[in-house]
């Protein structure tokens, strides 16, 4: 997320300086940048290493659900369009914020601040989107399941999506009216120097657009997974109890029972279907709902900030240490992927070991 200094309703003063600028560039009397010039070349690299990890960790999923037939789910395709805008986030917005953070200084042309604004902003609210509209889809998946194709159609995969999308754009697209970029030579005396991409907020627009669809989604978020999780509870119970008596119809009737087929004697076939289901359905959800739960953890202190910051004052560092934590959420998603889902761990074993070129591997059954 960009800085952000905010501005009164009642007073055109700033309410905190902005401190720091491109020293090493222009020849204004300006407060240096936060890292010695010795250390931006490791600080560099880190962020670079962390930058190509989150691309191309975004783009494992999205190879994955695209590729592999059994992956390509209501669910899941919502997950490839998350991991699109995380995909983003580390090609458009990472890079410019890493040489914002190593040498505090805005490079480019005035203008370009402003795309920037809009890009940062409509990404990270269209990955709040999306994590409402998974959220709804867990919800129905797990607390209303007989009802599930008729209320995740493909028409209402298709809205959710533009929602994501194209609904975050439109809700971030007013607040840059409001913004004024302070990039001239003219707001030196206000702002200290130029250069540096700045925008000046109205105080309450700044809690509007800045902090409330996070806190707001966050709390709706929780309050329908702690009612996913009720009945999850109930389902996982249900789970062990069929497995359990599934391995004891095993071992006292041997798998028998004529009429049962391969999947054993009096219809337990659809039973052990239906209890295949439930886990995959439960599987999902521990997933998704990890990483909703990494995603609010790890913006939570830049929000915190972003609140606190009018009244209390400037948070150089921390706002650059909070911006990258939540960063982080862009990165870490496949590892929740492959740690608690098997079928894309499966899928991500054959990517990595390239025996998706095998024939055939499109319509392979991956591990469940």
């Amino acid at each position: 997320m960009p800085n952000i200094t905010t501005t009164s309703t009642t007073s055109s003063s700033s309410v905190a300086d902005a401190a720091r600028h491109c020293v090493d560039f222009h020849g204004y009397n300006c407060t240096g940048p936060s890292l010695a010039e010795h250390s931006r070349p490791v600080v560099l690299v880190v962020i670079s290493v962390f930058i190509a990890a989150t691309i191309l960790s975004n783009l494992l999923i999205i190879s994955s659900v695209a590729f592999f037939r059994q992956l390509q789910t209501h669910t899941n395709i919502l997950a490839l369009s998350l991991a699109v805008s995380d995909c983003c986030i580390g090609v458009l917005v990472m890079p410019l914020r890493m040489m914002g953070t190593v040498y505090n200084c805005w490079y480019y042309d005035y203008s370009f601040c402003n795309v920037f604004y809009f890009v940062d902003y409509t990404l990270c609210n269209s990955s709040i989107f999306h994590l409402s509209c998974i959220a709804y889809d867990r919800y129905v998946a797990i607390c209303d399941p007989l009802r599930y194709t008729q209320r995740v159609t493909d028409r209402a995969l298709v809205a959710m999506l533009l929602v994501s999308w194209l609904g975050a754009a439109l809700f971030t697209s007013p607040s840059l009216l409001s913004f004024s970029p302070q990039l001239a030579p003219s707001s030196i005396e206000r702002e200290g120097c130029p250069d540096d991409c700045l925008f000046s907020v109205d105080v309450s627009l700044h809690f509007f657009y800045g902090a409330s669809p996070y806190f707001i989604t966050m709390l709706v978020i929780m309050a329908v997974y702690a009612r996913i999780y009720h009945v999850a509870r109930k389902q996982a119970r249900q789970i062990k109890a069929a497995s359990s008596s599934s391995s004891k119809v095993q071992q006292v009737g041997g798998g028998g029972g004529g009429d049962g087929g391969d999947d054993g004697g009096g219809g337990g076939g659809s039973e052990q279907q239906r209890v295949s289901s439930m886990r995959r359905e439960h599987n999902a959800t521990v997933t998704l709902g990890s990483i909703i739960a990494v995603f609010f953890l790890s913006w939570l202190p830049f929000f915190i900030i972003v609140l606190v910051f009018p009244f209390v004052g400037n948070f150089d560092v921390e706002y650059e240490v909070a911006t990258w934590m939540g960063y982080i959420s862009s990165a870490v998603n496949p590892l929740l992927y492959a740690s608690f889902n098997r079928q894309f761990r499966g899928a991500f074993r054959k990517i990595l070991s390239l025996t998706m070129f095998r024939a055939g591997a499109r319509n392979a059954k991956l591990s469940e």
